[in-house]
């Protein structure tokens, strides 16, 4: 079960430089898919290219998991429960600059940083419910 205490903010992630993000299907079927990620200020941010399924699926349901996860997507940490947001213009820009970095095994997903297809995204805690 995910951790929904907004309150804790993404800590469990915070030395991660990889998150299994979930995503899920019009039918509530959930698609888990590993992302780079970074975490400041309380969000997780990833990229992915805007014609994505990722890309498609949250622009229909902006709820996600983030949890600790290998390259290949084996979960090594606990789930945090949140929602997704696509950046503005302004805030890809800035959030490419100062807080995305290339990893290891995820290089390619690092190419989309340049490029029109691209698109940013902030996840933030989600509310208790």
């Amino acid at each position: 079960m995910a951790d929904t205490d907004p309150a804790a903010g993404f800590g469990p992630l915070e030395s991660s430089k990889t998150a299994l993000l979930t995503t899920y299907r019009p039918g509530g079927e959930p698609v888990g898919t590993p992302v780079s990620i970074t975490v400041a200020g309380g969000k997780a941010y990833f990229v992915t290219a805007s014609d994505s399924g990722k890309a498609r699926r949250l622009a229909d349901n902006a709820d996600v998991t983030l949890a600790s996860c290998t390259v290949s997507g084996k979960v090594t940490g606990d789930a945090v429960a949140g929602r997704a947001r696509l950046l503005d213009p302004e805030e890809r820009r800035r959030t490419a600059k100062g807080l995305l970095k290339p990893t290891g095994g995820c290089s390619g997903a690092w190419s989309y940083i340049g490029s029109s297809t691209a698109r940013g995204w902030s996840c933030s805690r989600a509310p208790r419910s």
